[in-house]
């Protein structure tokens, strides 16, 4: 195995390791054993003029007729 398989090895044991996550917990908390959640979810995109929630394909809002910034240019 190269050098940098073995590197990559090494750092997939400690980020997987439970004495890690263990003192991450307890950083982040104040407790050990607690497990950080990442929240993945993307925000509902709004319209930046009305509010208005959207679906993310728009062009334009349609209560407002505002442009809207997600379009592909």
């Amino acid at each position: 195995m190269t050098n940098a398989g073995n590197i990559q090895k090494e750092m997939n044991r400690i980020q997987n390791s439970e004495e890690i996550a263990n003192i991450f917990g307890k950083l982040v908390s104040g407790r050990m054993g607690y497990k950080a959640v990442i929240d993945v979810t993307k925000p509902a995109p709004k319209c930046e003029k009305c509010g208005k929630i959207l679906e993310g394909t728009e062009k334009f809002c349609p209560d407002c007729g505002q442009p809207t910034s997600f379009v592909k240019k």
